[in-house]
């Protein structure tokens, strides 16, 4: 067995550290020239592709949002509700606890049983 790597222990003071710990400032053009030397806040620009990919997704997703928005539009009509009397002529009074039953008619519309709902 080859022992071709080598085991490297991890820096535990800040001695060993291979990137020294700067100084606190407050010299803005210092302060500008550290974060321009630091990769992590300097990343490459993405290529031309990337960007005119990103660009025809997005307009793909506003177009499949307004044909979605104009088809939910279209859609909206007001449905027709149908009352049905649950009691004959004879019976005058409901009792009080008797419930608001609504019924979905196959052809879209909705058919009221009892007396009319009422919107809190």
């Amino acid at each position: 067995m080859s022992t071709d790597y080598h085991y490297e222990r991890l820096p535990t003071s800040d001695e060993k550290r291979r990137i020294p710990r700067q100084e606190p400032t407050s010299d803005i053009r210092e302060l500008h020239r550290r974060l321009e030397q630091d990769p992590r806040f300097n990343p490459p620009t993405p290529s031309a592709w990337k960007r005119i990919a990103l660009v025809i997704f997005m307009l793909a997703l506003f177009w499949l949002g307004l044909k979605m928005r104009l088809n939910a539009i279209e859609q909206t009509t007001d449905p027709k509700v149908v009352h049905a009397q649950r009691y004959s002529k004879e019976y005058k009074f409901r009792p009080a606890a008797s419930p608001v039953i609504t019924e979905k008619l196959k052809d879209g519309r909705t058919r009221v049983r009892g007396a009319a709902p009422t919107f809190r």
